[in-house]
């Protein structure tokens, strides 16, 4: 059975690059949040109607092709943020093996993180103060997460060691 990782979190938490070691560390295939979100904006402003039913259709049938596939295991990055359906997690958790990891951060590191210039490739969130202005909004509020399989403080840990945490987690799980 094709084991499902959704590696969850703030902005700027480390989700894309723990999640490439976390991949090389398992063998499992990586679909990375902005790979989806980047190709549905290209056709559809943020946050519409049509932008929020075709990334979520994108996601899960991304899942079902590699179950179908039979893959060992996929991981997606996800950050939970107002426009993510509340049908969402319910329709992947239908799909089987799920596994919730949830990576935390310190406000301050996160913000640090924020400014750093690799963050430009995949247009991603860059400004401290406009991410503040989206919390104190409520913005990542929702949807509503359940509580995760395996929780990991990235705060002061490096990447590959927080990887290799998650990777020791997950193989401990029944």
């Amino acid at each position: 059975m094709t084991e499902v990782v959704l590696l969850f979190g703030r902005p700027a938490v480390g989700k894309f690059t723990i999640g490439k070691l976390l991949a090389e560390e398992v063998g499992y295939r990586l679909l990375h949040n902005h790979a989806v979100v980047d190709l549905v904006e290209a056709l559809f402003p943020f946050g519409s109607e049509a932008f929020i039913r075709l990334r979520e259709e994108l996601w899960l049938a991304a899942v079902d092709a590699a179950i179908d596939a039979k893959l060992k295991g996929i991981i997606l990055t996800f950050a939970p943020e107002q426009t993510v359906t509340d049908d969402f997690l319910p329709s992947l958790r239908k799909r089987g093996a799920l596994r919730l990891v949830e990576l935390r951060c310190s406000d301050e590191e996160i913000e640090r993180r924020m400014r750093e210039t690799s963050r430009e490739k995949f247009g991603k969130l860059r400004d401290p103060d406009f991410y503040r202005q989206l919390d104190r909004a409520g913005v990542f509020s929702k949807p509503v997460m359940p509580p995760a399989d395996v929780v990991v403080d990235v705060t002061r840990q490096d990447a590959l060691a927080s990887a290799r945490s998650i990777a020791r987690q997950l193989a401990s799980l029944p």
